[in-house]
Parts: C-alpha cells; sequence; structure tokens
C-alpha cells in the first residue's frame, strides 16, 4: 500500500553561493553533483519514478537520483506489549553484634605527700666599689702636612657650526597602465533539488527481559545479650616524699672593685695646604666641510579613474530529485520480569566489654623538719681597674695658592652643504578589459516530500 503522507509546496530554502552583481576574478562555489544511481538503472519502477514527479511539482525534465538507503531502522513504533512476572523468595539472615560497657574490676589509689623542710642560713658578701681620680696629663701631636687641590675637569668644547645650504631638484615623467572599464561576462548554473523520502514500515517481534526487581521484607530484631559479673576493687597506697629547702639570707660588706681615672687632654694639629684653581678660555676655527646629501626620490602619482564594470549575466537552470529510503520498524513486544522477593531477619548479639574504673582519694599531707645548716660565701680578692679619660681636640693650620688650566674651548666649524631632491611624475595611460568571468552555481533545495510504503500496525 502507497500512501501519500506530505507534500510540502511551500517557497523553496534557497543557497547560492555568491552575491549577484558582484566579481573578484575567482570561480563562486563548486557544481553540484548528487550521489546514488541513475533512473534508467531501474532501481525504481517507471510508475514509481512519475508519483516521485508528479508530488514535487517539477516539470517532466527532472533528473531524478535514487539514493538508496539503510537497512537499519531509523525509527521503531511500539504496537503491543506482553508482560510475564516470574518470582522467587529467598531468605537472608543479618547478624550484627554490638558491645556494651560495664565495670567488673575497679582501682582505688590513696596518695599521701610527705614534705621534709631543710632550714638554711645562707651569708651573702655585698660587694663595694671605691672610686679614686688621678691629675690630669697634656698632650700635644703634629699631623702630616695635607695637601687640599682643586680637582681640574675636562675641557669643555663649544662647537658652533657655520651651515650654507643649496637645493636642487631633478625631475622625471613616466606612465603606468590602469584598467579604466571593465566588460564582465558571468555563467550562472542554478539546481534546484527536491529531496524526496519514502517510509517503509515493516513488522517486528522481540522478547525482551526487563531489569530483575527486587522486593525485601524485613522481620522485627531479636536481641541476645551477655550476663555483667560482680564488680573486684584492689587499694593501692601511692607515697611521694618532697624535700623543701627554707633560706634566710644575710649580707657581709667587703671592697671588691676600685676604679682609677686618669684624664689625659690630647691636641692633634693638622697643617693643610689648599691649592685653587683658576680657569681659562681659548677660541679656535676649524677647516671648513663640504658635504652633499641627496635626499629620497619623491614620486607624484596621478590618481586613477574609478573602475567601470559591466556584468552580463548567463543562467542555465536544471532540477534534481535525490530520492532515499528509510525503514520505520513495527515492534510486538513480549516482557519477561523477573521478581526476587528476600526476606530478612536481623539478630542482634550484645556482647559484654569489660571495664576497669581507677579512682583516686585526697591526698594525705605531713610535714618534717630538719637540722639547720649555715652557707657562707667566700669574700673575693679587691680588683683594681685603670681608666683613661681621653679628651682630644683638632685644630687645623690652613694656607692657599694658585694655579692656571684651560677649562673651556670655542671651536667655530664652517660647513658647504649641497641637498639633491630627484622628482619623479607618474601619469595614467587608461586601458579597457573584456573578461569571462568564472561560471557561478547556485543551489536551491524545496521541502521534504515523504512517502509511507507498508502495511499498519497489526495490534
Amino acid at each position: 500500500m502507497v500512501g501519500v503522507v506530505a507534500l510540502a509546496a511551500l517557497p523553496l530554502a534557497a543557497h547560492a553561493d555568491g552575491e549577484a552583481g558582484t566579481w573578484d576574478n575567482e570561480a563562486v562555489g563548486e557544481r553540484y553533483s548528487s550521489a546514488g544511481s541513475a533512473t534508467d538503472e531501474r532501481v525504481l519502477t517507471d510508475a514509481q519514478v512519475r508519483e516521485i514527479i508528479q508530488q514535487s511539482g517539477t516539470s517532466g525534465g527532472a533528473d531524478v537520483r535514487y539514493l538508496g538507503g539503510e537497512q537499519q531502522a531509523i525509527d521503531s513504533v511500539l504496537c503491543c506489549e506482553n508482560v510475564e512476572e516470574r518470582v522467587t523468595e529467598n531468605t537472608e539472615f543479618e547478624e550484627t553484634t554490638t558491645y556494651f560497657d560495664a565495670v567488673t574490676r575497679r582501682e582505688i589509689v590513696q596518695p599521701v605527700e610527705r614534705t621534709l623542710i631543710q632550714p638554711i642560713e645562707r651569708r651573702i658578701v655585698r660587694p663595694r666599689v671605691e672610686e679614686v681620680t688621678e691629675d690630669t696629663v697634656y698632650e700635644e701631636e703634629y699631623l702630616p702636612v695635607r695637601v687640599e687641590q682643586d680637582e681640574v675637569p675636562a675641557v669643555q668644547e663649544n662647537i658652533t657650526t657655520d651651515v650654507t645650504e643649496e637645493y636642487v631638484e631633478e625631475a622625471t615623467e613616466t606612465y603606468y597602465d590602469v584598467v579604466t572599464r571593465r566588460e564582465i561576462t558571468q555563467p550562472i548554473e542554478r539546481t534546484t533539488i527536491v529531496p524526496v523520502q519514502r517510509r517503509i514500515t515493516r513488522p517486528r517481534t522481540e522478547t525482551i527481559t526487563a531489569d530483575t526487581r527486587y522486593e525485601t521484607v524485613r522481620a522485627p530484631v531479636r536481641v541476645e545479650q551477655d550476663e555483667v559479673p560482680q564488680v573486684i576493687e584492689n587499694v593501692v597506697q601511692d607515697l611521694t616524699e618532697v624535700t623543701r629547702d627554707e633560706y634566710t639570707d644575710t649580707y657581709v660588706d667587703a671592697v671588691t672593685r676600685r676604679d682609677v681615672y686618669q684624664p689625659v687632654v690630647r691636641t692633634m694639629i693638622q697643617p693643610v695646604e689648599r691649592r685653587i684653581l683658576r680657569g681659562t678660555t681659548e677660541t679656535v676655527t676649524a677647516a671648513t666641510r663640504y658635504e652633499e646629501e641627496r635626499l629620497p626620490v619623491r614620486v607624484e602619482t596621478e590618481q586613477a579613474p574609478q573602475i567601470t564594470e559591466q556584468i552580463i549575466p548567463q543562467v542555465t537552470e536544471r532540477t534534481v530529485l535525490e530520492v532515499e529510503d528509510v525503514y520505520v520498524d513495527q515492534v510486538t513486544r513480549n516482557v519477561v520480569q523477573p521478581v526476587v522477593v528476600t526476606t530478612i531477619q536481623p539478630i542482634e548479639r550484645r556482647v559484654l566489654r569489660p571495664q576497669t574504673e581507677t579512682i583516686v582519694r585526697d591526698t594525705i599531707y605531713q610535714e618534717e623538719y630538719l637540722p639547720g645548716r649555715v652557707e657562707a660565701e667566700p669574700i673575693p680578692q679587691t680588683q683594681v681597674n685603670y681608666i683613661p679619660q681621653v679628651t682630644e681636640e683638632y685644630r687645623e693650620e690652613y694656607t692657599e695658592s694658585y694655579f692656571e688650566a684651560v677649562t673651556q674651548r670655542n671651536v667655530i666649524q664652517p660647513v658647504e652643504r649641497r641637498i639633491v631632491q630627484p622628482i619623479e611624475y607618474r601619469r595614467v595611460r587608461g586601458q579597457v578589459e573584456t573578461v569571462v568571468a568564472p561560471t557561478r552555481y547556485e543551489t536551491q533545495r524545496a521541502s521534504l516530500v515523504v512517502l509511507n510504503v507498508g502495511p499498519g500496525c497489526p495490534c
């Protein structure tokens, strides 16, 4: 059974590979070449070809190309679905072990802290410092003569350039060819493509096994617990002895250091001789320098007129029908649904975890005094320090003298310069050319024509 489902009498979807009225001296696009088999190979019957041409709305001179098609279906339509359940029942035991803490043994610690006190008398030496100042000593010292001379600067040259310039022009005249008018013949080959799709339906039966569906039923939890034994107690005495010293300080005076100061006044005399620069200036005239400078060639080009183009189109039209087969499967599905029902019996085993508890009682404090002990520091020997107190005085004695040196030079540089300017005048010489433009290919695609071939759904 052949039925026409849809014929799109809509405007064509045009695609041009370039813009009309333009020319860039290059081929625009490529000539359309259709794949597939020609109708003269009898892949399609004459009736089918006439039906396709009639539904496409084209003239009888259309080129029909058969593109074939993949045997694999592009789409599947589900017609019927039968479901069969297969049930399997299982029973599982889920055992868990938990622990609970209970005190089964108790350790009792009795701390006892005993303090032994040791009285100690500590005799400490208190040092004393004695200061003594002697008579002042005066000293005088002459240093070597220091010469301070002004730095002689580099000679500063001032160059004065006396330039004389002469300007000369060298003119030349040239011509260049320019296209001012272009006649373009534009061949255009326009192809209209009408895609035709034949949708062929075919029945198919499949049997599939669905994913197993699991169902779980949980029974009430059953608890099994261990018995708790009687607590055992153990008492331990922890004795700690601490010895503490109690100090009593007494002080004894003694001279342990004597500082002797020796004042000294020292005078440093520095003779200084200063040499002062007295600068002079000289004037020099250099030899005359001759120069010739050639400037870059200056090109003055006459502006070319705008090109006038005349385009003559030559249009050739053709129509191509592209026929393609696609397959649609009509599926009758038999589904096997496995079901697994699992009953879970949770069992909780509660196991005793024995714990030992340690208790520390309040500490018992005890004190005991030991016989007294005396600790005396030895008296150190007197240390004598000689401390010089030096006062330095610095004095300079100046003398001055003068010396001469050339510090500036004025140089006069005469320069005679000749400047040459080459000039090139470029004139326009008009040309006319005739051009045949490369063929312009344009492709237009019409709306899709769909034909249904085959029976309907059997369900």
